[in-house]
């Protein structure tokens, strides 16, 4: 059971990964006036006509794709960690599963010389 929500999260840490890079690699339009470019390219203006309140639409477009750059890739670096948090998991081991506490040594305790505490059972 493990194996497979292992691998789900890694799919779906794949799958935002690739949605925030499609994000980026798409046009935008500014305040629904301003036409822009991809933010992964620059997110140059379409235009420099001053439209309505925005006078300096190179200025904004590159603004609010920077705002989008920045969007994306909290998204994918915070999917990455959860699915690497996930990928952590681990059952506990078959010497705690049948109640053999002693002869239970593995997990990250064990890494740091408490072997004392390095079983991995939730029964205490």
């Amino acid at each position: 059971m493990t194996e497979q929500v292992q691998r789900l999260a890694a799919f779906i840490a794949l799958g935002v990964v690739v949605l925030a890079i499609a994000f980026l690699l798409l046009p935008f339009t500014f305040a629904g006036q301003v036409k822009c470019g991809p933010p992964l390219f620059g997110s140059d203006a379409k235009s420099t006509e001053t439209v309505g309140l925005i006078r300096d639409p190179a200025g904004s477009c590159e603004r609010a794709g920077r705002s989008r750059l920045a969007t994306a890739g909290f998204a994918a670096i915070l999917a990455v960690a959860a699915g690497a948090g996930v990928s952590k998991i681990e059952p506990p081991g078959k010497d705690c599963r049948e109640g053999r506490h002693d002869d239970c040594h593995g997990g990250w305790p064990a890494l740091i010389g408490a072997d004392r505490y390095a079983c991995q059972c939730s029964c205490h």
